[in-house]
C-alpha cells in the first residue's frame, strides 16, 4: 500500500498552515493516533488500527509527559514506533518478520 495524504490545510485568523498529513508504504508510516486503537489519517479517517505496548515518563518535555511505544497495522503491515499519545503524529517502520 501507497497512501500519501494530500490536502492538509487549515486557515486561522487569516493565515493557512499546512501539515504533512499521513504517509504510509512499506518501509515507513506516518499517522495520528486516534480513539479506541483507530490509526487515522490528518482527516480522521481510519486507515489501521494500533495498540501501545509500553510508556515511559518524559520529564522535561514540553509537549507531553510520556511517551508510548506503539505497534500499528496497516494493509497487512504490522509497525512498531513512538507517538506522544492519542491525537499526535505516529512515526513506524516495519516489525522484524514481518
Amino acid at each position: 500500500m501507497e497512501y500519501v495524504e494530500t490536502n492538509c490545510t487549515i486557515t486561522h485568523d487569516g493565515r493557512t498552515y499546512e501539515a504533512g498529513g499521513a504517509h504510509v508504504t512499506p518501509r515507513h508510516c506516518i499517522a495520528y493516533l486516534g480513539p479506541n486503537g483507530e490509526l487515522h489519517d490528518w482527516h480522521g479517517n481510519t486507515i489501521g488500527r494500533y495498540r501501545i505496548t509500553a510508556a515511559w515518563k518524559l520529564p522535561n518535555s514540553p509537549l507531553s509527559t510520556t511517551m508510548h511505544q506503539v505497534e500499528a497495522t496497516v494493509d497487512g503491515i504490522t509497525y512498531t514506533g513512538r507517538s506522544l499519545g492519542e491525537g499526535m503524529v505516529y512515526s513506524g517502520k516495519p516489525k522484524r518478520g514481518w
